[in-house]
């Protein structure tokens, strides 16, 4: 089903090229910086997706995440943890990105609950960010007994409540819920829908969680979305894909390209394909969402046709190729970089999703000193994984010592490998 924005774009031809011009001239009002990058481009006026710049960590690091934005008196501020500069990422709302974002959850979760009825219970229990924050006010719009959970609280609290209200509907992130399996005392609820955010839930993944619950597969969704773009794509237990929301036109880039280019605003992409996710928002007014380099990786970007009409859909979300990755919540690569640097020098390491972030490192071994070493640094640069740590919520980083050979990407870099399928 389509789901409502504010101002989605058209299939195609002239029409879609006219609101894609429209789309970077507000941008280009509302940020200089942005302005002039189309400018030196040549492309100011151009609505042809291929005229207009890919937004990269670069561009937003100099121009956005960290500046101030006086001319936009009204914007919700939302932080991220980390960034190169060693400053949390802000990232800004309007009202009205406010309510599309809603209104985008809104409907996929009115359409995924259908079946429960007037005053059914709905929990979130998730970290910070936006999608934290929207939560109750998405489930009060849809008429549930809405609860939140403070992610600051132990887990064993997290455990009680949840034990108490016995949510028909739970909203939740995969490493939390995989914490909430482990507690002692045991998780008991039933839920007859589970949406979970924020890290990748692959599909055995999603089938476990059904089996702990005693659902179906198609009970259990998988929202993919990000802090900078709100709502992209979600499950569909239909196609076994995932299918983009009606605001996003996507397009994939090759890594390699992606990785070799040395101006931001020349990096070549595709529409259709696998490969670096680059996003198109027609609902974000106060983020230059043209072109936007996400840093996720997805494989089978295509068009479909499904209940009679056209969507994009891709098949799996590989993982972060760059920037930052999740422990609960984001964790820069510059900031493990530089912590690695100085606890290990010279040592290559990688980092990888292994039920919780594990980092190896080529060493002969890892001393209590340097293991202390590394989780003080990632405390200190991401605070808001150290209060879910601390919390019980997610289990603390791991560090490994492995021969130069055990290092599953073969080289120097640092990379984030994710759970097998």
């Amino acid at each position: 089903m389509p789901y409502p924005t504010a101002t989605a774009p058209r299939a195609g031809g002239a029409a879609r090229e006219a609101e894609l011009a429209a789309l970077a001239a507000g941008h280009a009002q509302r940020f200089p910086w942005y302005r002039e990058l189309l400018l030196r481009r040549g492309a100011l006026g151009s609505g042809d997706l291929g005229d207009l710049p890919p937004i990269g960590t670069a561009l937003l690091g100099a121009h956005y995440y960290t500046a101030d934005h006086p001319h936009l008196p009204d914007a919700s501020a939302y932080h991220t943890s980390g960034t190169s500069g060693g400053q949390r990422k802000r990232i800004l709302y309007s009202p009205a990105d406010d309510d599309a974002y809603v209104a985008q959850r809104r409907s996929l979760f009115a359409d995924f609950t259908a079946s429960m009825p007037p005053g059914a219970v709905a929990v979130a229990d998730l970290g910070t960010g936006h999608a934290a924050a929207s939560a109750r006010r998405v489930f009060d719009e849809l008429g549930f007994r809405a609860h939140d959970i403070d992610f600051t609280r132990p887990v064993a609290e997290h455990v009680e409540k949840l034990n108490s209200v016995r949510p028909d509907v739970f909203f939740t992130m995969p490493m939390i819920l995989d914490r909430l399996f482990q507690a002692d005392p045991a998780l008991d609820i039933r839920p007859r829908k589970v949406m979970v955010v924020g890290d990748v839930a692959p599909p055995a993944w999603r089938a476990h969680v059904a089996e702990r619950f005693g659902l179906g597969p198609g009970d259990v969704l998988d929202v993919f979305g990000s802090i900078e773009i709100g709502a992209i794509a979600y499950s569909c237990a239909e196609t076994g894909l995932y299918h983009v929301h009606d605001h996003i036109v996507p397009e994939v880039a090759d890594p390699a390209e992606l990785a070799a280019a040395t101006e931001p605003d020349r990096v070549p992409s595709r529409q259709e394909g696998s490969g670096a996710l680059l996003l198109t928002s027609f609902t974000r007014g106060y983020f230059p969402a043209v072109r936007y380099v996400t840093g996720d990786a997805v494989t089978g970007l295509r068009r479909i046709r499904h209940d009679g009409r056209e969507v994009f859909a891709f098949e799996r979300v590989d993982g972060r190729l760059a920037g930052d990755f999740k422990h609960g919540e984001r964790i820069s690569n510059h900031d493990l970089t530089q912590i690695m640097a100085e606890v290990f020098p010279g040592r290559p390491f990688e980092a990888s999703d292994d039920d919780g972030l594990v980092v190896r490192v080529v060493a002969d071994t890892v001393t209590g000193a340097q293991l202390a070493a590394v989780r003080a640094g990632l405390d200190r640069q991401a605070p808001d994984v150290a209060q879910m740590i601390a919390s019980g919520l997610v289990g603390p980083v791991r560090v490994c010592a492995v021969r130069p050979d055990g290092l599953r990407s073969g080289h120097a870099k640092r990379r984030l490998d994710l759970k097998e399928d």
